[in-house]
């Protein structure tokens, strides 16, 4: 039986209140065995300093007699403990302040792991302290998830080479191999510049997604299909299976669907004024060029007017007219909007916050994405959601406790303070 008081489901609430001290002090006693392995890191280095002239093999004999001493006490394996202290040792040295944060429990392992990840990159020490102070800030109180997209537009803003230049160079290095994993099975990559990954990927969903609606008796997940799927469209070229899709129009099947990517890119940057990059958007940036090979090719598209201090939408329009309330909602969200969601919005219901069968008007400042599983969720659940101006959403969960979802900033660029060329 359900204890409710004054509205508020009492046990949910306290569920997520003990949930959420639970995972502080799990991650407060990660971050204190991260701090053990890094100072190990740091006495095992200190004990290569006094070798003399070692060998390459006799360095890391100090390391792998401390990560044997470890892994021995706390049943590991000595490899693990190893690694682990060369990560600790990376974070202790190149993000101190990110390391007291996970000790104070304020952030996860997972936001750790995300700031190491777009914060390596950058080499200049004073770049990396200026990212490190940005990213903390943002990481407190949004999921690694969400945290990826906005640090890697970061990272980005603070390399002293342009993307450009670095995706030319990066884009030699993309190739495909395979790699035997045991049980007869074997593991295939493809590295491939982002636009294009994302773009196989959605294909590949899409695909996915038709096969499983065309027969409801497929007793295979969605994972499975979209590997069977890639595995028939390389061995065969073009998918087998017809679904009846888009037959009327000379077309149809699996082999009709086209992936889908949403790019933002600067105006003045798309008509060959600046170079600020583009951005695949809630990813990563993209080169210039690339950009605008979409632009050109694409049939239409949005123009984002943003709030340059806030970097909200303001207005969308579009050369062919057409649906600019969808659009507005898309550039708007850019993914489902219950907190920490990355669902893209092109994936998304468009929900009216207060129904439409209960006087919701149909306009922006009552509608945003939600994917399947949070619109069910605010629908048949205790859930609750209300506009608070501006594309903000307020979430109140069964046990009373208040969410803020902002939507993401439409501005990822630096402000170009030169006259227009006009």
């Amino acid at each position: 039986m359900h204890s409710i008081v004054c509205g508020v489901d009492a046990k949910a609430r306290d569920f997520a209140v003990r949930c959420a001290e639970a995972v502080r002090v799990a991650e407060q006693g990660q971050a204190a065995l991260a701090r053990i392995f890094a100072e190990a890191a740091a006495e095992g280095m200190q004990r290569v300093a006094e070798l003399a002239s070692p060998s390459s093999r006799e360095a890391e004999l100090p390391f792998r007699s401390l990560a044997a001493e470890m892994a021995a006490a706390a049943n590991m394996s000595d490899r693990t403990v190893q690694r682990r202290m060369n990560d600790a040792a990376v974070l202790a040295e190149s993000f101190p302040a990110t390391f007291n944060a996970w000790e104070e429990g304020r952030i996860a392992r997972g936001h750790v792991a995300v700031i190491m990840e777009h914060g390596l990159p950058l080499t200049d020490p004073d770049a990396r302290a200026e990212f490190e102070t940005e990213a903390l800030l943002r990481a407190e109180g949004t999921t690694p998830g969400r945290l990826g997209a906005s640090l890697a537009r970061l990272a980005e803003s603070l390399q002293p080479r342009p993307l450009a230049e670095r995706h030319k160079e990066a884009r030699a290095s993309r190739g495909a191999c395979v790699r035997d994993i045991g049980d007869g099975m074997a593991e295939f990559f493809s590295t491939q510049p982002a636009v294009l990954a994302h773009a196989m990927h959605d294909r590949i969903t899409q695909q996915a997604r038709a096969i499983k609606d065309a027969d409801p008796t497929d007793g295979r997940t969605l994972d499975q299909i979209r590997a069977d799927v890639v595995a028939d469209m390389l061995l065969t070229t073009t998918p087998t299976v017809e679904t009846g899709a888009g037959m009327s129009d000379g077309f149809g099947g699996l082999g009709a669907i086209r992936g889908i990517v949403n790019v933002t890119v600067p105006a003045l940057a798309l008509a060959g004024v600046t170079d600020e990059p583009a951005e695949l958007v809630g990813r990563c940036p993209i080169d210039l060029a690339t950009a605008r090979v979409l632009a050109g090719y694409a049939t239409g598209w949005d123009r984002v007017l943003a709030d340059p201090i806030t970097g909200c939408v303001l207005a969308v329009d579009r050369y062919t007219p057409s649906a600019d309330m969808k659009r507005f909602l898309r550039a708007r969200d850019q993914h489902c909007r219950f907190p920490g969601c990355r669902q893209p919005a092109h994936r998304c219901d468009r929900d009216h916050t207060l129904d439409y069968a209960l006087g919701g008007e149909t306009a922006v400042c009552n509608l945003a994405c939600l994917c399947k599983r949070h619109h069910t969720l605010k629908g048949e659940t205790a859930w609750t959601v209300r506009q608070l101006g501006g594309g903000v959403l307020e979430w109140t969960s069964p046990g009373g406790h208040v969410y803020i979802d902002k939507p993401p900033s439409a501005i990822h660029f630096v402000p170009n303070t030169d006259p227009p060329p006009f």
